[in-house]
């Protein structure tokens, strides 16, 4: 470097200290400190105690954790970011941390349900459940095939939980697909529906004998014409039947009674502070399509909100994070092509109103410009991997707005950094995030290992 050498830096001021003057060219800049023990780490943050607070990765450029504040967390974490952006290790990164929460002498976690779109926490649940179970006395997967392994779970629903509407427009989409209903047809059959009780839905969908008996009734009401119904519009009612049928009941045996999934599982979760994860691979769910998966998480996300709800009316606050994957196809916008009507109620009522009862919403997606923005706007805490240019919009929009310096980054971030924003960064200021390797957290199905690592390998 010489006297005609020009250095260009971007410098992003996230705190100031003992000033309060705007820093000007030629202004001293002190460096991030070494932190050696916590005193230094509560000076740095300006703060007494590290009560509520977990540390999360490292300020870029430093070995300073971010601390991340969990009283916040019930209002809402979005995390976003492209295919192999580091955004699956992340939130198994987070997991980790939520189920390792030290408080005064013991250690705690917070009761979690997740939906897992590509099996990659699974291995939480069998040869990696150490990283999770030490503040956890309970922990399983729920499955839509026969269970294979000691803490899988055949999932079954309660179908009283649904409209008849909305029962009547998830067995049309099956025959039809999500958009391309007969509406006269979804119309006849909601009216079938609407004749019986709500308590009566599992035996009349659940089972052979029940579907037979619909069709019966059916059959009847075609023949009186009081109800202005014909044969052919029958006929299409009953084929979608058995399509539900031999696709719900007889393959998936997705309705139950006794459903295995209910509010006194949400207890059981909350009590030993558990962790259920809803596999929705092709290994844990094979064949199944995202109109039952979408039928999966309404039931669930309803039970959540109804349970938290009686439980705070009861005089007593708990806690559940529910962790959507795929966020875009369950709470979509108004551009992606996709139908949510069975889920979208739901997930904008857990968004709105949730926070008061002890829900935390925690939203992954690789598109966040394809999620709702009303419910975008509900999110409170973002963290930011590498996003494609096309989201960064939608981005600054949902965030309230970065720092240039990291916008114009957000498109072309290494994988392992993330952009933290919001209430539960103690920080306040966005700040750039290293999240550390561990390699157990790395070995899940979705990573992919270096090829010439792999090849060299005998």
């Amino acid at each position: 470097l010489n006297m005609n050498t020009v250095i260009k830096v971007n410098l992003h001021i996230i705190r100031k200290y003992n000033h309060n003057s705007t820093p000007r060219p030629g202004s001293i800049i002190k460096r991030l400190p070494e932190i050696k023990d916590e005193n230094q780490l509560l000076w740095f943050y300006g703060i007494k105690n590290k009560d509520g607070l977990i540390d999360y990765g490292f300020l870029a450029g430093s070995d300073i954790p971010l601390l991340l504040d969990l009283n916040s967390i019930t209002m809402h974490i979005g995390i976003f970011g492209e295919t192999g952006s580091g955004k699956s290790y992340n939130m198994r990164y987070i997991i980790h941390k939520f189920s390792n929460i030290k408080l005064r002498d013991k250690v705690v976690a917070i009761p979690m349900v997740i939906f897992d779109a590509n099996g990659d926490y699974t291995d939480l649940v069998s040869i990696n459940m150490d990283l999770v179970s030490k503040g956890r006395g309970w922990v399983k997967r729920y499955v839509l095939r026969d269970p294979k392994e000691s803490n899988d779970f055949r999932l079954t629903i309660d179908l009283s939980m649904f409209t008849p509407r909305e029962l009547a427009e998830f067995i049309m989409s099956l025959k039809y697909g999500q958009s391309n209903y007969n509406n006269l047809q979804l119309n006849f059959l909601e009216q079938i529906l609407a004749l019986h009780n709500s308590d009566e839905y599992n035996r009349l969908l659940g089972t052979t004998n029940g579907i037979d008996i619909m069709k019966e009734e059916i059959n009847a009401m075609a023949q009186t014409k009081d109800y202005g119904i014909t044969t052919s519009t029958a006929r299409g009612i009953i084929s979608a039947l058995e399509i539900f049928r031999n696709k719900v009941i007889n393959r998936l045996q997705l309705v139950n009674y006794s459903a295995s999934f209910s509010e006194n599982t949400l207890e059981v979760l909350w009590r030993n502070k558990g962790l259920a994860i809803i596999d929705f691979s092709a290994e844990g769910s094979p064949g199944v399509d995202i109109t039952t998966k979408q039928l999966v998480v309404s039931y669930i996300a309803r039970l959540v909100y109804n349970y938290l709800t009686k439980s705070k009316y009861n005089g007593s606050q708990r806690f559940i994070g529910l962790v959507i994957e795929e966020a875009q196809n369950y709470i979509p916008s108004n551009d992606y092509p996709i139908n949510a009507n069975l889920t979208k109620d739901i997930l904008v009522t857990l968004a709105t109103q949730g926070r008061k009862f002890g829900i935390s919403l925690i939203l992954v997606s690789q598109r966040p410009a394809f999620i709702d923005k009303y419910v975008l706007s509900m999110i409170n805490t973002f963290f930011f991997h590498r996003i494609y240019h096309e989201d960064v919009r939608y981005v600054m929009s949902a965030s309230g707005g970065l720092p240039e310096s990291l916008v114009k980054n957000l498109t072309s971030l290494d994988t392992g950094y993330v952009v933290v924003s919001g209430l539960m960064s103690v920080m306040k200021s966005p700040v750039l995030v290293r999240i550390p390797w561990d390699s157990r957290l790395g070995s899940y199905a979705g990573n992919v290992e270096r090829l010439d690592i792999v090849l060299s390998e005998r």
